[in-house]
């Protein structure tokens, strides 16, 4: 694995006359120069013998580095063959993966779903622990097969014992949140519906204890499940880094705290491994107490909000992660939590400036929707039912309103292209005149101008309406009205 491809191996084995020992070559990581302790071990305790021997294991392309515990089945093959305790006649058109125990059980291994990917790709066959079968058996129509031990993938290839094809994932669709009730709070709720229908990015901007997280999480309730490609792109995310999925139809919903380094939010390290930016694809990327992160963190998140793909590049590698996820921010408006008023904060003007230049104007224009979340009046506090919790949308009126999205363009609204866009503002019923007072009032940048209309197609779509017209665009507006420079 590099990155999120999978690379071919050809593992060879050849017996010297020297000392008997074994010797690693073709630039294997120190658990790969493991294996051969494992791997001895695992063929002695399945009932072969290979001790007092001197193998020379070489991993080709001997200039690609070899990393992971998976090439110890194919080692311990290249050895049988070697030693003439099975031949090599039906192998040709057949891969192997899989960690070796001291007894010869398979154990699962990481990166699975790219290997399946590729193996269908070239036409081949695919051998894989048992213990991996969740993930073998989301690609259909793919040559692969499980199995449990070593003894039981050498009686296969005799012709002795058939090796099962992994089951097909029981589907299933359930929510994240354990719904506890959201009071009042109504523009939010229709600030996350409207993000939900259209892709879009949402911050929330409020004192402590409002709802924010809560209505965060609430999200999961709207956007759609997984599907198709998308759900297999997720899927390899995931067991790229040997991660489990109970439920791989639900949209990723990914809430990192706000220590997270730069490398765990977007991805890298020495051996490349996808960040929380990607394990939130195609779905949610939640950073709550935004100012807390670091802001170098924040500002590698720009070119993939962007793009829908991180670019790692070092010295010795240069990957691309896929990672198009919707982001919902929330935070305080001030260090105290406060609305910055004299009799409601504590905060001086500056330390609530030094407080918001945390997050940068790049990126805040980035960001489509902007919405306050006020504090509730005490009479909701103390007769909850008047602000019982209702949502202006379902999943459902999200599903129907982003499928009437992707059969007019074939994307959502949030990445409609330039010559759609065009298209819109040419058909949209909206007064010239007033657009150019609310560039000019909201000092609107080229991009927050563009993201405006695409907001207000996703409202035009939420009331089924053909044409943009002057309400939409109004309502639009008011998610770019936050006053930051008065201290929200």
């Amino acid at each position: 694995m590099l990155g999120l491809t999978a690379h071919p191996v050809t593992v060879e084995c050849h017996i010297g006359s020297s000392l008997p020992g074994t010797t690693i070559v073709g630039l294997p990581q120190s658990a790969v120069r493991e294996a051969r302790d494992r791997v001895k071990s695992a063929l002695e305790n399945s009932g072969f013998e290979v001790s007092n021997l001197d193998l020379v294991i070489n991993l080709a392309p001997g200039d690609l580095h070899k990393a992971g515990t998976g090439l110890d089945l194919p080692i311990a093959l290249s050895i049988l063959i070697a030693t003439h305790n099975m031949s090599l006649s039906g192998l040709e058109d057949t891969e192997f993966i899989g960690e070796l125990s001291l007894f010869g059980h398979l154990r699962k291994v990481p990166g699975i779903l790219s290997s399946v990917l590729a193996c269908q790709r070239a036409g081949r066959r695919l051998v894989i622990p048992t213990a991996n079968s969740a993930e073998g058996g989301l690609v259909p129509e793919s040559n692969v097969t499980t199995a449990r031990d070593l003894r039981e993938v050498v009686e296969s290839l005799t012709g002795s014992h058939t090796l099962p094809a992994p089951p097909a994932p029981a589907a299933k669709v359930k929510t994240l949140t354990d719904r506890n009730p959201i009071l009042g709070q109504e523009a939010a709720k229709r600030a996350l519906t409207i993000a939900a229908a259209g892709g879009h990015h949402l911050l929330m901007v409020g004192p402590p204890g409002t709802g924010k997280t809560l209505l965060a999480r609430r999200i999961c309730d709207l956007l759609p499940p997984l599907e198709g490609d998308r759900l297999i792109e997720v899927a390899a995310i995931y067991s790229a880094i040997g991660q489990d999925r109970d439920d791989y139809t639900l949209p990723p919903f990914r809430d990192p705290h706000h220590s997270a380094s730069p490398v765990a939010l977007i991805g890298g390290g020495s051996t490349p491994v996808p960040g929380e930016a990607s394990l939130a694809h195609h779905g949610v990327l939640f950073l709550d107490e935004l100012p807390h992160f670091k802001p170098a963190a924040l500002n590698l998140l720009r070119e993939p909000i962007e793009t829908g793909k991180a670019v790692i590049a070092r010295a010795n590698y240069k990957v691309n992660f896929p990672c198009r996820f919707q982001l919902i921010a929330a935070m305080n408006p001030c260090p105290a939590g406060r609305r910055c008023t004299e009799t409601a904060c504590r905060c001086t003007p500056g330390d609530v400036k030094r407080y918001q230049s945390r997050i940068s104007g790049p990126l805040l224009d980035r960001i489509d929707l902007h919405v306050s979340v006020p504090e509730l009046p005490p009479g909701m506090l103390t007769n909850p039912g008047s602000g019982r919790d209702t949502f202006p949308g379902s999943r459902e009126i999200v599903i129907e309103c982003r499928q009437r999205q992707l059969h007019r363009q074939r994307d959502l609204n949030a990445a409609l292209a330039g010559k759609h866009l065009e298209k819109e503002q040419r058909q949209a019923d909206v007064d010239e005149g007033f657009l150019k007072k609310a560039i000019d009032r909201y000092r609107l940048s080229a991009r927050s101008f563009h993201k405006t209309w695409r907001i207000a197609r996703t409202i035009a779509d939420l009331e089924q309406s053909r044409i943009i017209r002057m309400e939409h665009v109004m309502e639009a507006l008011s998610y770019r009205a936050l006053d930051w420079e008065n201290g929200v």
